[in-house]
């Protein structure tokens, strides 16, 4: 069973694996980006990774930007193939939650493919409203409960 190190990505060497994983899972793999999955909200967003312990590696992603004064999104969720047992991805919502709460974010939203609305609910999350169409593909718009945990 793996280790996992949840951290903010700051150095130079960090956010360059990270976007690197981003570009892999939403621009090569899924195909949702034609050039790049970076957009404006990268600039100022708080960029989360998990780490595999043992071999220094990046295996996940996410990300957490300021939309308004106190409203934050989460997006761009990735694992790395092999890293997608749920472990990765359900610690890194975590870790994003628990840095809203330490923030002054008041509404934590993010807007989730439908297949993985169960999984996001399963984390205390609840819809919002109706199904969107966001780069050509269905997403839910989903708000996380600061209160608990």
């Amino acid at each position: 069973m793996s280790e996992y190190i949840f951290k903010i990505a700051e150095t130079q060497k960090e956010l360059e694996e990270y976007f690197r994983l981003r570009h892999e899972v939403f621009v090569r793999e899924q195909k949702i980006f034609s050039e790049t999955d970076m957009d404006e909200y990268d600039k100022e967003a708080i960029h989360i990774a998990a780490i595999e312990a043992s071999t220094g590696k990046m295996v996940g992603a996410v990300r957490c930007y300021r939309k308004e004064e106190e409203t934050w999104f989460g997006g761009r969720l990735s694992a790395a193939p092999g890293y997608r047992n749920g472990i990765v991805g359900s610690n890194l919502v975590r870790f994003a939650v628990k840095t809203m709460r330490s923030r002054d974010c008041k509404k934590f939203l993010a807007y989730i493919q439908p297949q993985n609305v169960r999984f996001f609910e399963r984390l205390g999350w609840k819809t919002v409203g109706e199904q969107i169409i966001y780069q050509g593909l269905p997403h839910q718009l989903m708000q996380a409960d600061l209160d608990s945990g």
